[in-house]
């Protein structure tokens, strides 16, 4: 997916900026996007277009494989579309997504 793909004018219009949800607990937190890649998936909740045009992300980063490593953090729309598996497979985001609660994803285990 090319960076436009992976985030759509649209879609960044829609998402808090960072740090604006920050007095809301973490499992009441809006997953907005969902992005994923082998083991691990990419769910955001606040973004923000940077001074040099990279986006940057607040979110929760799955780790599948290793549940034990995953955590909330930041990560950029840069970051993303650099990631390849086996050189060729790219980040992609969930198309049939809708945002829920962190709380609400994880009590469906995705």
């Amino acid at each position: 997916m090319t960076k436009q793909e992976l985030l759509p004018q649209e879609l960044l219009e829609q998402i808090p900026p960072v740090y604006s949800t920050e007095e809301i607990p973490l499992k009441d937190k809006i997953i907005k996007i969902k992005y994923f890649l082998a083991s691990f998936t990419w769910l955001v909740c606040e973004c923000e277009v940077r001074e040099d045009g990279d986006v940057e992300f607040f979110g929760y980063v799955q780790n599948h494989s290793d549940p034990d490593c995953s955590e909330w953090g930041y990560f950029t729309l840069n970051q993303l579309a650099e990631v390849r598996l086996f050189g060729c497979v790219m980040v992609e985001r969930d198309l049939w997504f809708r945002e829920c609660t962190w709380s609400e994803y994880m009590g469906k285990g995705y």
